[in-house]
Parts: C-alpha cells; sequence; structure tokens
C-alpha cells in the first residue's frame, strides 16, 4: 500500500486523482489535524504529534507495511515515521522538500492567512507556528535502511535545490534522486502521468524479493 503524506496545507483531498491512479493497489492519503476532516484539537501541533498522525493512520488502515510519499512538509513527517517504525515503512517517496522540519515564524502564519485562507483552521495555523520547533532530520537518515526515491523540481518554486537534493544520497547511500526540470514545487504538474508513475515504479520494487 502507498500513504500520502501532504504538507502544512494539505489534505487527503488533495490526493485523490493519485490514489485513483494507482488502483489496483491499495492507496490511501491523510489529513493532519486541524486539517480536512480531521479533528482541530486546541494543542498537540509539534512535530511528534504530527508525526504520530501518521503513525495512527497507518494502524488504523492495520497496514502491515507501507510506502510513504511525503510531500513539501509531509517529507518530515514521513522521515520521522519511518525513524520510529522502521518495520512497518518498507520505503520512502520524499517529494521537494529537505530532510528537516523548520521553525514557523508569525510572518508564516500571516502569509498563509493573507494568501491561502481557509488553507488551515485558524486553530490549527496559529499551533503550528506557536508550537513548532526546528528538527534537523539529516544525520538520522543513516539509520533508515529502507530504499528512498527523492524528487526534485527544476523550476524557481522547487524547495530542494540540486545540492540539497544531493545530500540525501551522501547521508542514505540507498537514495536515488529523480529531476523534473519543468517541475516546480508541485512535482505533478506539468505532467501528472510521469510523477505517479515514478511512485508506481517504485512501488512495485517494493513488491520484488528483497525490494
Amino acid at each position: 500500500p502507498v500513504v500520502f503524506v501532504p504538507g502544512l496545507r494539505g489534505q487527503a483531498d488533495d490526493f485523490r486523482r493519485m490514489i485513483a491512479a494507482l488502483a489496483p493497489r491499495r492507496a490511501l492519503a491523510l489529513s493532519l489535524r486541524g486539517r480536512g476532516q480531521s479533528d482541530t484539537p486546541d494543542v498537540g501541533y509539534t512535530f511528534a504529534h504530527h508525526v504520530s498522525d501518521v503513525a495512527a493512520v497507518i494502524a488504523q488502515a492495520r497496514l502491515s507495511r507501507c510506502c510513504l510519499v511525503g510531500h513539501s512538509v509531509g517529507v518530515a513527517y514521513a522521515i520521522g515515521c519511518a525513524l520510529e517504525r522502521p518495520e512497518q515503512v518498507a520505503g520512502l517517496v520524499l517529494a521537494g522538500y529537505p530532510a528537516a522540519y523548520p521553525r514557523m515564524t508569525a510572518d508564516w502564519a500571516l502569509r498563509v492567512l493573507e494568501t491561502h485562507p481557509g488553507a488551515m483552521r485558524t486553530k490549527a495555523l496559529l499551533g503550528v507556528q506557536q508550537e513548532s520547533e526546528l528538527v534537523d532530520l539529516w544525520p538520522r537518515l543513516a539509520e533508515l535502511a529502507c530504499p528512498i526515491l527523492v524528487l526534485r523540481g527544476g523550476r524557481g518554486s522547487s524547495r530542494l535545490d540540486a545540492e540539497t537534493a544531493q545530500r540525501y544520497t551522501l547521508h542514505a547511500p540507498q537514495a536515488q534522486v529523480l529531476v523534473f526540470e519543468d517541475a516546480g514545487h508541485r512535482l505533478w504538474n506539468p505532467n501528472f502521468e510521469r510523477f505517479i508513475g515514478a511512485v508506481r515504479a517504485f512501488a512495485e520494487r517494493l513488491d520484488e524479493p528483497g525490494g
């Protein structure tokens, strides 16, 4: 199975087309707390809380093993889950973000409110901003034994430049980097089939004995 992990403003509905495209392989996506149809608690918006959301979905779906596909800040959540539950994560697709969880500033929260109204509930937005702390995951990549596919866009809106993408191969020698030169942060644009084909091929590789 494939589990899609969205970034800060994403939700499960963003991945409906990708889930359909992977059929008949089982695939699902989650909405983190305060997004989509998930509950919005008063507190509990640290990096660890978000990683626990991913683990909870895996448990609720009764997945013994799965491939995690993290997009944007969802990359950090996917890595965090793989570090905590290596026996359940068969592979990682890390789409468009470094191996770190950022410290969110008040300016960031204001920009989201102004430019993406309704993308996150205000309580969740403020919770993420106030409870976030920088988490450097680069040194811990060496702990991962599972296959890793890093996807990077070549356009200006990409949040993973070429040098940073290569850091993945330094910290995790099993990581492979695939570049979509005409894509930006949303790696499925302008070529959806290329993106989903890369995810599909990676998942099929995991199906193979020893994959």
